[in-house]
């Protein structure tokens, strides 16, 4: 997906909320800040991709205040807030294919920028997906075993995954979980996901040897880069994924997400806020 005018209000905005999560002093903080904006005013042009803006920014504010990992806290109470907002919701949902794409993607719900009440009736509302692609899914789950990655969001998310991971186990795919290798934003890394007690249930567990935002293929670990070759399939969790993925149009890939900023949602022919569950899309403006 490529980046429009409105990005660079939310890339500004999280590079606030970075710098304050990496480090107390406030001349540091000016010194981070000064760095991010001269990031994105030299990448911010046509063609360009939001996402990995934010990934050439993270990079300087994490060397600049020495902070590797500036989200921890935030990443430690969200996975604690969805966990207990998984144990309230997930006996509404069936246990069929449809219903788990609807509660795996609920845990996309949370944002950098919503409060916890905003986040919690979202959450609590009934989920109903603006497009999806299910059944080419089935279709492609119907050809016979395979392997299928999965690519996992924000940290917290995994309690939501689990069940459609072991769904498509329980279908005879070869599913990966797949996560950072390291700290970037609130994605979910190895560390998020064992702390969380799930790393167990998850396994197999793979990471893309990148701590980027989205997947940058040119950035991946070799290993990595062979399962992607592999992989039949490629479920895709959240906006960064859509915003690094989009544009390859590639069938295998279907991407669940909300749509939580206009430029996605134009990009996915859908209403701002909606959900959706679709195959290979591309940004065609």
């Amino acid at each position: 997906m490529e980046i429009r005018p409105e990005c660079q209000g939310c890339l500004e905005r999280l590079v606030e909320l970075t710098v304050g999560l990496a480090v107390p002093d406030s001349k540091v903080q000016s010194q981070a800040r000064r760095a991010a904006h001269e990031i994105i005013a030299r990448e911010f042009r046509p063609g360009a991709i939001p996402a990995r803006i934010a990934n050439l920014y993270h990079l300087a504010i994490q060397e600049i205040t020495g902070n590797p990992d500036p989200f921890k806290s935030r990443k430690a109470s969200e996975t604690a807030f969805l966990a207990s907002l998984y144990e309230q919701v997930a006996p509404a949902y069936g246990r069929d294919l449809c219903s788990l794409l609807k509660l795996a993607v609920l845990g996309n719900a949370v944002d950098f920028f919503r409060d916890e009440a905003e986040v919690r009736e979202q959450i609590l509302s009934k989920v109903e997906f603006e497009i999806s692609h299910q059944v080419e899914l089935i279709k492609e789950l119907a050809r016979g075993p395979g392997l299928i990655l999965y690519l996992a969001d924000n940290a917290g998310e995994q309690f939501f995954d689990r069940l459609l991971v072991e769904h498509l186990r329980s279908r005879g795919g070869d599913v990966r979980y797949v996560v950072k290798n390291g700290p970037i934003q609130n994605d979910l890394t190895r560390e998020d996901l064992y702390a969380s007690g799930l790393g167990k249930a998850l396994e197999p567990v793979a990471d893309t040897g990148a701590p980027t935002v989205g997947l940058e293929l040119d950035r991946v670990s070799l290993e990595f880069r062979e399962l992607f070759k592999q992989a039949r399939v490629i479920i895709a969790k959240g906006m960064g994924h859509f915003e690094t993925m989009s544009h390859r149009n590639d069938p295998r890939v279907f991407f669940l997400l909300q749509a939580k900023c206009a430029p996605v949602a134009r990009a996915l022919g859908v209403s701002l806020g909606a959900f959706g569950f679709c195959r290979g899309v591309s940004d065609e403006g």
